[in-house]
């Protein structure tokens, strides 16, 4: 299967004052609902920044070579110590196309998939990092591939619920790239 790579052009999304997340997010999700058939997703969210290595265009081939952007065994991710005692490749959500259109479930803050994913960056990475994110690409993988993570540390404390329920592994993990359906890149 090939992966389709999705261009949206989203000057307007800076960080420099908070992002109007409705219109932003209708903007994105409109370009995915173009270009994704009908089906159940799992989608992971993440900033070029996180990769100052690469530029976003190596990034992106990165990512379709393989699968996901977890290609450095010995970079942490954010909130390791939080996420380590699960059995999981990616934190991520999930969503489906009905109908041509996004459906996401009431936990979104936001009627859009795009929009709460970028206050999500904006607003909630400030616990974590001190500082908003700004949302580069959004990696969408077939859902029917992946699993929810396991706890494998079963004496280790538990993440909270909501954190738990986006914690995904790779059904098939020699062949990931196998699960990823499109890429959306999000150009400045």
């Amino acid at each position: 299967m090939n992966t389709e790579v999705i261009e949206i052009a989203l000057p307007e999304y800076q960080l420099d004052s908070q992002p109007d997340y409705l219109k932003l997010g209708k903007k994105v999700d409109t370009g995915i609902e173009k270009n994704l058939p009908d089906g159940v997703y799992v989608y992971r969210a993440i900033s070029a920044d996180d990769h100052l290595n690469l530029t976003l265009d190596q990034l992106v081939v990165k990512i379709l070579e393989l699968g996901t952007d977890k290609y450095d065994p010995k970079r942490k991710e954010v909130c390791f110590e939080e996420f380590c005692m699960y059995d999981h490749n990616i934190h991520a959500g999930f969503f489906s196309i009905q109908n041509s259109r996004i459906v996401i479930d009431g936990s979104y803050e936001h009627p859009s998939l795009f929009g709460d994913t970028i206050k999500k960056f904006y607003e909630n990475a400030l616990l974590d990092r001190g500082f908003g994110v700004r949302v580069d690409l959004l990696l969408i993988y077939d859902a029917n591939k992946l699993e929810k993570a396991k706890k494998i540390s079963l004496d280790a404390e538990s993440t909270r619920s909501e954190l738990e329920d986006c914690l995904y592994k790779f059904k098939d993990k020699d062949n990931k790239k196998d699960a990823l359906v499109a890429i959306v890149k999000i150009l400045r």
